[in-house]
């Protein structure tokens, strides 16, 4: 069926499945899916649904709300919400392209607790081709009015199967992460950044995140992230003669005061006697 919604572009399609009361019961069921295409002018916000959403991005860019945190999401990622709390999504670019389905059912709530405690809400899909396959048979489902409930629920079973694999997937991966996470604590510490924001980058829960973080590092996030502000300010007491202010604002402190004693605490002397030292 034609959509209405603004910002819905008009070879998008919407289709709805009708499900039996044992599937209801007892099987992952599939409520209604779409195929859209959309202009920036695209958005849905709501307060709860009961149902759980996957969402490809197939072109383009979603921005994101959930949880009370916020996410830009590329193309060739794969979202997972729990509708039933407050969120809102929206086409960040012209020309988004994305296909999704609500889904319900047997322990829909619990497989989606698991994943966002390991990965969040977005995976970016690299070579999970085996997602978009599976999606495609479900979106195909409903376009035909033909839902084979039995199928459709062993579908969906197998998209959280691969999730989950995908959250535990090699230490590879998750060292890359670690890198990207390092990377941009680097590009970025004479900012105001903290755990949250960090976490946000590598699309990984903050406790999570934490967790394999401090696992790989020997350190947490916030402390490798002082450490490197720290280090910095050393280059900066031993090379210039600038003064303690402004390496304080430089190596991203809210004050001197604060500076001083966080270098004081790190380095078991105070930044002026630091830059006393002859090396």
């Amino acid at each position: 069926m034609h959509i209405k919604d603004e910002g819905v572009l008009k070879p998008s399609r919407q289709y709805f499945a009708m499900t039996n009361d044992f599937a209801k019961r007892a099987l992952y069921y599939v409520i209604n899916s779409g195929r859209y295409y959309s202009t920036k002018k695209y958005q849905v916000k709501r307060e709860g649904l009961a149902s759980f959403i996957f969402i490809y991005i197939k072109e383009g860019q979603f921005y994101l709300q959930y949880k009370d945190r916020s996410y830009i999401v590329p193309e060739n990622s794969f979202i997972f919400l729990d509708c039933r709390y407050p969120h809102l999504y929206k086409a960040n670019t012209d020309n988004t392209k994305f296909d999704w389905f609500h889904f319900a059912g047997n322990a829909s709530k619990e497989y989606f607790d698991l994943l966002y405690a390991k990965n969040g809400c977005i995976y970016h899909l690299y070579d999970q081709h085996i997602l978009l396959n599976l999606m495609e048979r479900i979106i195909k489902m409903t376009e035909e009015g033909n839902v084979e409930e039995h199928l459709a629920s062993i579908y969906i079973q197998q998209i959280l199967y691969e999730l989950n694999q995908y959250s535990n997937s090699s230490d590879q991966l998750l060292e890359n992460k670690i890198k990207q996470a390092i990377a941009f604590i680097e590009d970025t510490f004479q900012k105001d950044i903290k755990l949250e924001d960090i976490a946000n980058h590598v699309y990984l829960s903050p406790y999570y995140f934490s967790r394999m973080f401090k696992k790989l590092m020997d350190s947490s996030p916030i402390q490798y992230l002082i450490n490197y502000r720290v280090n910095h300010a050393k280059k900066l007491l031993h090379n210039t003669n600038l003064p303690i202010e402004e390496i304080a604002a430089g190596c991203g402190f809210n004050s001197a005061s604060h500076f001083i004693t966080t270098f004081k605490k790190n380095v078991n002397m105070s930044p002026k006697q630091f830059r006393a030292i002859f090396f």
